[in-house]
């Protein structure tokens, strides 16, 4: 699938607020963990991708479904 480059522009143009509502989505992802990633949305995905073992496509999904909820 992958995160399409209009979604990924909105990611970092909404970094900030968005890295706040990924410690809230994902139990296992702290606000340091988002502090230490960059406003890339690779970075943001991969790091979320570590900390919750889930699959990559499963954790751009859900960081989309994020995006389109705020």
């Amino acid at each position: 699938m992958g995160l399409d480059d209009m979604l990924k522009q909105q990611i970092r143009d909404r970094a900030p607020e968005l890295k706040q509502k990924l410690v809230a989505e994902f139990s296992e992802v702290t606000q340091k963990d988002m502090d230490e990633a960059s406003d890339d949305p690779d970075d943001i995905v991969d790091r979320v991708q570590k900390k919750t073992g889930q699959p990559r496509d499963q954790v751009e999904q859900r960081v989309t479904k994020v995006m389109q909820r705020s």
